[in-house]
Order: structure tokens, then C-alpha cells, then sequence
């Protein structure tokens, strides 16, 4: 460290980051993370998409990223794109990542986000039909790929990995693959073992996957080192011969593979057993969604994740037993009978399940009054915005062939697809305004202001194209803010408007409805008595 580095505020321009001790994690020595001016635009940008396609995103156990150092992030993948836009929205640190390099050798696109976006292409095997390379460029290509990640490691940085390989649709956690290991191995050799690297374990709840507007929570496990999978943690790995740092790197290789693959299925809703799958999410949505367990339109992922795992966890426990299997048919038996009858009555689960009294009156009369005020900029939000939401379900519901690919990847097309055609709408209806206001707006904003007794407004007159164009930008900016907005306020109006219209036809059906209700309290009570006993 040279004596300008130690100077007060200044002293960081003057401190090499190269220096070996200095990228050793030792506290106030580690390099601070950080990233270039165009990855802060580009982050924004990505937490928008984010936030627009969910309702939620939080976070359980932040507390276990440690705050500096060498930190490796690995986790499920099971929502494609969507997955490294809602950790970025968590994480307060820039983020490097692994990415596939279909992705990055994108034209112009793939440029910017390896330079400026921090991914780190992976060329997979998999992908070799689409990027066409031969195995030898894409062994050198993955090289070049660990020298990258590991510097990043060693200079105290956030680096994340899907440890599957792949963005899929399982219903359970993959087989977890060995590249984390290679990188995670690589970096701590390169400092003898004493890096200090730390491995945290991390996993996705989504509620309603590849739905617009569903909601996500990631939850963060407790990060391990390398040394804690030793027998002897205070092995000197310089100290020992080739041979023996070769059966050391396979041993460490095997046991961070189990480690990461327990750590990650205790933290995810994992269900192994495919047949148990239906019964599990019929389960999940009608005890989670029960009259019982909230009030309203549900809000609160982090309890939703706890509610769904207990029920995943005691179904899956309780097929493991003769007398549960015994409950399980039973519960089986009233969720079908549940849903026949309500098939057949024409009613929906809402209905049944509402719950009346003075405390739902008042919630829904608050959401259906913020409705009605704010009605103008949720119709807004929704005509603005129709095109890109239609090119987004298109591509997700009509283009791509979930037969044949993971379903998720619907998400990435639609994602692509909206932002493509808002590119696109956004300016043109912008222009739109623009003409509409420059014709239009002198004369009403005269007789508006004639109308109200307010000052004339001479500048419109003599300036329009200025006050076209602030109009212009206003509403063109409005476009991409109203997006989400729109899509939850009208949803919340939605609900007030139904659960009174509901109140109305329990006046005429009253007495079918409640032999349902009943129904959908004993389904509850078998749940609780699966809940209680495994």
C-alpha cells in the first residue's frame, strides 16, 4: 500500500486492486465492490421489468450475504431471465453472473451487458447446435469464462451461478452441477486456500409462475467456505504433494455438490414425487387462500412461502405412512368433490371462501373508493400499455411450445417481446400526443382557463411546440410508470367490485353456497389435521 493510499478520501484512487494482499479478504483490505457508471442505468432498467411482471418480489435472509469479500451466490433456476432481474431487485451490491452466451453474443445487446451489465458468458453444450462453434472453441471460450469469474471472486465481488445449468420447470431441484465447485476451487487455489471465499445457497418461491403479475420471494441460506467441507480445517494445502491436492479437489468437489444440493432443497418448495404435484397445489391454494389464514387479496409473499412449504413438506411426510396415505385420499376425495360441485353451480372459489364481515366491508369499500379515484390513471395505464401486454401474452401462450421446452421460457419471450413493442408504441404515441396537444391544446387550455377564472395563458400560445413536447414526454413517461400500477390498483377495484356483487348473490343462492362453505371447512380441517400430525 503506497503512502497517497492512506490519505483520507482520496487514498482509494491510489490503492492497486491487484495487489495480492490487498484482494485477500481481510476486512478494510478487500476491494470494495463495485461496478462502471452504465451498469447502474442498466440495473434500473432490469428492476423495472422486474417489478412489472410481479406484484411482489422479497426477500427472506439477506442478513447471510456477507456484506464484503469473496462472495458466491448460487441458486435454483427455475424462471429463466426473470430470475437475475428479481435477485438484482434484493441485492443492494452490483452482481456479476454467469450467463449463456446465446445471450451475450447477441449483437450490440451481448456487448452490453458483458461489458457493462457484468455477465459473464458460458458457452454450453447444450447451445452448440445454436451458436455454432466446435467443441474446441468452446472449451477455450469456458476457460477464458473461469479466468473472468475468478478474478471478479478475488477482487471481493458478488459473483452468481444457476448451480442446474439450465432455467427449467421442475416441480423439484435438478441434479446440481460441478461448474460452481470448478470456479469456487479455482479462486481459493490461487491464494493457497485462504481467500476466505464464501458459498451462499440460495432458492425462488414463485406463487404463480410464468403468470403476469405473480409474486416472488428468494430466500438466502447460511453461506459456507470451502474449509468447512475439510476433515481438517487446518490443512496447509501448500504443504501438500500434487497428489494429494488432486484427491483433496475431488473430495471438496463431491462434498460441495451435496452441501449445495441439501442446502438449496431445504430453502425451495422440492417435490420429487411428480403424482403428489396436483394434490399439492389444490392443497396449497385452497388452504393458503382460506378465509381462516387472511383477509382480502393476498399480499405477503414471505407468509405465503412459509404456508405453501408447510403444506408441500407435510403431504409429501404423510405419503411416506399408511395412516397418512389414509388422509390424504380423504383430503383427495373433498377438494375433487369441492370442485365439482363448484363447476357445477358456476361459482368460483372467491365466492366461497369470502369471508363477511365489518373489517372485509371496510377494506373493500377503501379499495373500491382508491379505484374509483384513481380510475382515469388506471384506464391510462391499461390503454396505453395494451399493445405490449398483447405481444407479451402472444408470445407466451400462442408462440412458444411448452411441449417441447421448459414453460418458463415463456416468460423470456414475453419479456423480450413487450419491451420490443414498447420501444416501438411508446414513441409513436408520444408523437401522437405531441400532434394532438400542438393542434388542440392553445385553444382548450384558453377556454379552460376562460372557463375558471384563471390568468390567460399567453405562453401556450406563443410557445406550443415547447408545450406539446412537455405534454409529449409527461404522458410517454407516464406510459411506463402507469404499467404495473394499473394492473394492481384495477385488480384491487376488481375485488371490491366482486366480493359485493357477491354479497348480493348469496341473497339469492345463500343456502348452496354455505353447503359449499361447509365443504371447504372440512377440506380445511383435514389439512390442519395433516399440518399437526406430520
Amino acid at each position: 500500500m503506497s503512502l497517497f493510499s492512506k490519505l483520507p478520501l482520496i487514498g482509494r484512487f491510489f490503492h492497486s486492486p491487484h495487489s495480492k494482499s490487498g484482494r485477500i479478504y481481510h476486512g478494510i483490505e478487500s476491494v470494495r465492490r463495485s461496478a462502471s457508471l452504465f451498469y447502474y442505468p442498466l440495473r434500473s432498467l432490469f428492476r423495472t421489468v422486474a417489478r412489472t411482471q410481479h406484484s411482489e418480489i422479497e426477500a427472506i435472509g439477506l442478513e447471510n450475504i456477507p456484506p464484503d469479500g469473496a462472495v458466491f451466490l448460487v441458486g435454483n433456476h427455475p424462471n429463466s431471465l426473470l430470475d437475475f432481474f428479481n435477485l438484482l431487485t434484493v441485492v443492494r451490491h452490483p452482481v456479476a453472473t454467469a450467463a449463456k452466451d446465446t445471450i451475450t453474443n447477441i449483437p450490440v445487446l451481448g456487448y452490453i451487458l458483458k461489458n457493462y451489465a457484468l455477465m459473464v458468458p458460458v458457452s454450453r453444450a447444450q447451445d452448440k447446435g445454436e451458436s455454432g462453434i466446435s467443441e474446441e472453441e468452446r472449451l477455450k471460450a469456458n476457460e477464458a469464462m473461469i479466468d473472468d469469474a475468478v478474478e471478479r471472486l478475488v477482487t471481493g465481488r458478488l459473483f452468481n451461478i444457476y448451480a442446474e445449468g439450465r432455467s427449467t420447470d421442475s416441480r423439484k431441484l435438478n441434479k446440481i452441477k460441478l461448474g460452481f465447485m470448478m470456479l469456487a476451487l479455482a479462486a481459493e487455489k490461487e491464494f493457497d486456500y485462504n481467500l476466505n471465499l464464501r458459498i451462499v445457497p440460495y432458492g425462488y418461491f414463485y406463487d404463480r409462475i410464468n403468470k403476469f403479475q405473480s409474486s416472488v420471494c428468494i430466500i438466502f441460506g447460511k453461506p459456507f467456505k470451502l474449509k468447512d467441507l475439510m476433515k481438517d480445517r487446518k490443512l496447509d494445502y501448500s504443504s501438500l504433494s500434487e497428489k494429494e491436492r488432486v484427491q483433496l479437489e475431488k473430495s471438496l468437489m463431491l462434498a460441495g455438490k451435496n452441501r449445495l444440493q441439501a442446502d438449496i432443497e431445504r430453502l425451495i418448495i422440492s417435490i420429487p414425487e411428480e403424482s403428489l404435484v396436483p394434490l399439492i397445489d389444490d392443497a396449497t391454494d385452497l388452504f393458503v387462500r382460506s378465509s381462516q389464514k387472511y383477509m382480502g387479496t393476498f399480499e405477503n409473499v414471505k407468509e405465503k412461502y412459509v404456508l405453501s412449504k408447510s403444506v408441500a413438506e407435510s403431504i409429501q411426510a404423510a405419503s411416506q405412512d399408511a395412516d397418512g396415505r389414509k388422509v390424504i385420499e380423504k383430503l383427495q376425495r373433498l377438494i375433487q368433490e369441492y370442485r365439482r360441485k363448484l363447476k357445477a353451480m358456476r361459482l368460483d372459489d372467491e365466492t366461497i371462501r369470502r369471508q363477511v364481515n365489518l373489517e372485509a366491508i371496510g377494506h373493500h369499500l377503501i379499495a373500491l373508493f382508491k379505484g374509483i379515484l384513481l380510475l382515469p390513471f388506471i384506464a391510462y395505464g391499461y390503454l396505453a400499455n395494451w399493445l405490449p401486454r398483447r405481444a407479451a401474452g402472444f408470445m407466451r401462450y400462442r408462440v412458444v411450445d411448452v411441449k417441447k421446452g421448459a414453460q418458463v421460457d415463456g416468460d423470456e419471450q414475453a419479456i423480450i417481446a413487450a419491451f420490443i413493442v414498447a420501444l416501438i408504441t411508446y414513441p409513436l404515441f408520444g408523437v401522437g400526443i405531441f400532434y394532438a396537444v400542438l393542434h388542440f391544446g392553445p385553444e382548450y387550455a384558453t377556454q379552460a382557463a376562460t372557463h375558471l377564472s384563471w390568468a390567460d395563458p399567453v405562453w401556450i400560445r406563443e410557445n406550443p411546440a415547447f408545450f406539446a413536447s412537455v405534454v409529449a414526454v409527461i404522458m410517454v413517461y407516464m406510459m411506463g410508470r402507469l404499467w404495473r400500477f394499473s394492473v394492481f390498483h384495477g385488480r384491487r377495484l376488481k375485488a371490491a367490485l366482486a366480493f359485493f356483487g357477491g354479497l348480493l348473490f348469496e341473497r339469492v343462492r345463500g343456502r348452496k353456497v354455505q353447503e359449499l362453505r361447509e365443504l371447504r371447512y372440512e377440506i380445511i380441517d383435514t389439512m390442519d389435521v395433516i399440518l399437526a400430525e406430520y
